[in-house]
């Protein structure tokens, strides 16, 4: 996740982008490349991953050990979809996104997936190129059609970016075994986003 905000309580949101706002996106930074999965790369993305507050009650090595278990099987799509972000001058790995795909009812659909920014590097739009990376991956590709996510109220800032880019909360649309509880997350994130910003996620939602 990018940015948590205290322990804001769990409800399983999903959004879906029907048709990208290219102005959103942003080009890589000079002294910043982005990288593709190699192999040996598990603990760097475990090291992003708790460095952006994701996994808090975990250890370094049981969120490798996650990544193994959960990934290793694919490496294959790993080099092709998984993405980081490198500080050239402190040869840092700082950020991370893929750009996946899952199974939604009979359909394999493409989905913007584990985002992350270490702490140290938020607030300078590293996360805005992660996105624009993802999504231009996904058009390069050919995959002429919804790109969906599965995020938390604890993530209310990437929630902002994503509207940014087009992404619209969706009441309805599931895939894996989350539920979506994307309505009832609102009166969360009221607490925390700016109200223009509810106005908009309210007005765009997917009923």
């Amino acid at each position: 996740m990018l940015e948590n905000e205290g322990d804001i309580e769990y409800k399983s949101i999903f959004m879906r982008c029907d048709e990208v706002n290219k102005d959103a996106y942003r080009t890589v930074p000079s002294l910043v490349s982005i990288e593709r999965y190699k192999s040996g790369m598990e603990k760097i993305w475990a090291d992003i991953q708790k460095a952006s507050g994701e996994f808090p009650e975990s250890s370094n090595e049981e969120v490798t050990s996650y990544f193994i278990n959960r990934f290793g099987s694919e490496s294959i799509s790993l080099t092709e979809r998984c993405f980081f972000l490198k500080d050239n001058k402190s040869e840092k790995y700082f950020g991370t996104c893929m750009a996946w795909e899952k199974k939604k009812d009979d359909k394999v659909i493409p989905v913007l997936h584990w985002l992350a920014v270490d702490s140290e590097y938020c607030g300078k739009g590293y996360a805005r190129v992660l996105i624009t990376k993802v999504m231009k991956f996904f058009e390069i590709n050919n995959y002429n059609e919804t790109v969906f996510l599965h995020t938390q109220p604890k993530s209310f800032k990437a929630i902002k970016l994503y509207s940014d880019f087009g992404f619209c909360l969706t009441a309805k649309d599931v895939y894996g075994i989350a539920a979506n509880e994307s309505e009832e997350s609102i009166s969360l994130l009221e607490k925390y986003m700016k109200d223009e910003t509810i106005l908009v996620l309210k007005q765009r939602m997917i009923l």
